[in-house]
């Protein structure tokens, strides 16, 4: 599926832009305590901040819609995965197709922390414990900071882990009625939660299934793709999707934070399904190819350690356009180091793993080894609908 990956290179582009040409620079408080610096006294420069207000005017973020790309594409995929094996080898390979890159990651923003800290003579901001939920995405649910802000959409990512391979087990997933069910249990979870205290774990929980929701929206994609549903059942279940989602959000626990994704979802979704009606003419370029490759320990690296880069290349330079083109090139090449040394390989590993355990559950017990959601795709052809 070739477009599902090309979208995730440019996607995060998107957002690395965002952070390092204009939160940085527009934004130097938020940038400062992520990056544990003292703010500096810098403005917003060149053309971008300019144009990156302008669309906010009309609640159009850039980052905001490249995230819920993010999220589509996740909802889309991810039933192929469910497809192909058991519960147990949905999770191995999804174990370490996520936590052995995100602790590499993890590593490279505590380091450089520490170097900064040493220099600059002020202490280590993280505890061990916060260290700990950052690793295993639970910050949100301990009250914990994230190190990496960008960690956030993880965890939403890790709780649609969860929900849809509970769903493929009672083998619904390609049922409409299934889909809206749950989204309608996740948005009475998300109004209930509505009044709960800013930053508790129930409203954490009640923010990450809002942004579930607008997940589910990929697998109707999913759905339509390997033609279990026509155009018309998908649009009618898109359409009760983005309802849910956008009364979850403006009414529910992610309210405060609705502006950035009420109008900026709308656009993913358009885009998305734009990409999703012309993926038989993608072009198959080899530059968008690595940067999808790229893309996940790229946007798990890039911000803490962009504005570390930044700020010493500003203070060194005052050179806006320097300080963005160094940060780029280091981040960049960070992630290009942590995909081919850690990222595919352990993907691979889960791979064979995976592959390895169903082979010998096979050899045991057939039934036991067959897919999660067999029941609906065992007759189902594959290829492009629509």
């Amino acid at each position: 599926m070739w477009f599902a990956h090309a979208i995730r290179g440019p996607a995060c582009l998107l957002v690395v832009a965002v952070h390092l040409g204009y939160v940085f620079w527009g934004d130097q408080p938020t940038a400062a305590a992520i990056g544990h610096f003292p703010a500096l006294a810098v403005g917003p420069h060149g053309p971008w901040p300019r144009a990156y207000l302008t669309l906010a005017d009309w609640h159009v973020y850039v980052a905001s819609v490249a995230v819920c790309m993010f999220f589509l594409v996740s909802g889309f995929v991810v039933p192929f995965a469910l497809e192909r094996g058991t519960l147990r080898t949905f999770f191995v390979r999804r174990f370490f197709r996520i936590y052995p890159t995100v602790w590499a990651c993890l590593l490279i923003n505590l380091v450089a922390l520490a170097i900064q800290a040493r220099i600059l003579g002020t202490a280590f901001p993280y505890r061990a414990d916060d260290v700990a939920g950052n690793a295993f995405l639970l910050s949100p649910y301990l009250r914990a900071p994230w190190i990496e802000p960008v960690l956030w959409s993880l965890a939403i990512e890790e709780l649609f882990y969860l929900l849809a391979a509970f769903v493929a087990w009672r083998r619904a997933l390609a049922r409409g009625s299934a889909i809206i069910l749950l989204a309608a249990g996740l948005t009475v979870l998300s109004l209930g939660a509505a009044n709960s205290e800013l930053g508790s774990p129930l409203f954490w929980l009640a923010c990450n299934a809002t942004f579930v929701i607008f997940i589910l929206l990929g697998v109707v994609f999913h759905q339509v793709y390997r033609r279990r549903w026509g155009w018309l059942q998908g649009a009618a279940v898109i359409v009760g999707l983005l309802t849910a989602f956008e009364v979850s959000l403006y009414w529910g626990a992610a309210a405060p934070i609705a502006p950035a994704y009420g109008v900026s979802g709308i656009i993913a979704l358009g885009l998305f399904a734009a990409i999703y009606r012309g993926r038989e003419r993608l072009p198959q370029w080899k530059f968008v190819g690595w940067l999808g490759d790229i893309s996940f320990p790229l946007y798990l690296v890039h911000a803490v350690n962009g504005y570390l880069v930044l700020r010493v290349v500003w203070l060194a330079t005052e050179s806006y356009y320097l300080a963005i083109a160094v940060a780029l090139v280091a981040t960049t090449a960070t992630a290009t180091v942590v995909h081919y040394l850690v990222d595919r390989p352990t993907n691979e590993f889960g791979r064979r793993m995976a592959r390895g355990m169903r082979a010998r559950a096979a050899a045991a017990d057939p039934v036991v080894a067959a897919p999660v959601d067999a029941a609906v795709t065992a007759p189902t052809p594959v290829g492009p609908a629509g």
